[in-house]
């Protein structure tokens, strides 16, 4: 644009725009997202929520029962690994639901 020109108007950048949606949302090759963002973000975060959760369970129950019976370190050793598969179960569960998600977005199951 040269000095002596004026900007176009918005009512033309508006029509260019209601167009390019158009033909946005028309296109049959357009392929929707897997899963939005948040949803990925969302399971992201509780997998790790339950892998920890699992695993610090695991041992504080087991911390605290080693301390009250005096049998040093068994206890905590065998909860953690227990409180670890558990907390590996339901990350896998929370998976598998964000998956069967991502196939029916539409919420019917």
């Amino acid at each position: 644009m040269s000095e002596g020109e004026s900007p176009p108007p918005l009512k033309d950048l508006d029509a260019r725009l209601r167009a390019a949606r158009e033909r946005q949302d028309s296109d049959p090759n357009r392929q929707q997202p897997v899963l939005r963002s948040e949803q990925g973000a969302g399971a992201g975060y509780r997998v790790s929520v339950e892998l920890f959760a699992g695993m610090l369970f695991g041992g504080g129950v087991g911390w605290f029962l080693d301390r009250l019976l005096g049998t040093k370190p068994w206890l905590m050793v065998v909860l953690f690994i227990l409180g670890s598969a558990a907390g590996l179960m339901n990350a896998y569960r929370a998976m598998k639901r964000a998956e069967r998600d991502e196939d029916d977005p539409s919420g019917k199951r």
